[in-house]
């Protein structure tokens, strides 16, 4: 019996080492598997996180982008806004210019006929004066020649006036 017991003891060893080196091997190639998934894993996940922290980089440059966009509209907000509080004062500044030259232009045809009116009585008045002239060239002859003959008659006896008429 101690041979047998001996015997199945060095079975049952045996067998538990064949157990355990086929546990071993089973875990063994089981290890390599899961080490293989995860350097895989790993691998994916270290390329995640270069696409994460590159696309974090463009978010926050899309940010950057659209707060400066955000403040060039408001900027251009603001300029539009006084470029139309200028536009509706000098279009304003037009409509009063505008008036003001209607009334000037109104203002000088009035005055043109008025020149006209008195440029034509400037020519009238011209006529009239030279026929006034001549007619006082003509009385002046006239009272040169009665002074003439009155000087004839107060020089002249009575008797001998005829000669001075």
């Amino acid at each position: 019996m101690g041979k047998r017991i001996n015997m199945f003891l060095l079975i049952m060893v045996l067998l538990v080492l064949l157990g355990f080196g086929g546990v071993s091997v089973y875990y063994q190639y089981t290890f390599k598997d899961v080490n293989d998934n995860y350097n895989n894993i790993s691998t994916n996940m270290e390329i995640c996180a270069q696409n994460l922290s590159q696309t974090a980089d463009a978010l926050n440059t899309a940010i950057r982008n659209l707060n400066s966009t955000e403040t060039d509209i408001k900027k251009y907000n603001v300029i539009y806004e006084d470029l139309g509080d200028e536009l509706k004062e000098t279009e304003d500044e037009l409509s009063s210019t505008q008036a003001e030259l209607t009334r000037v232009t109104v203002q000088k045809e009035v005055y043109k006929k008025q020149m006209d009116i008195a440029f034509t009585q400037i020519k009238n008045l011209n006529k009239s004066i030279s026929s006034l002239e001549t007619q006082v060239t003509s009385l002046e002859r006239d009272i040169d020649r009665l002074n003439d003959r009155v000087s004839c008659l107060k020089n002249t006896d009575d008797s001998e006036e005829s000669g001075c008429i």
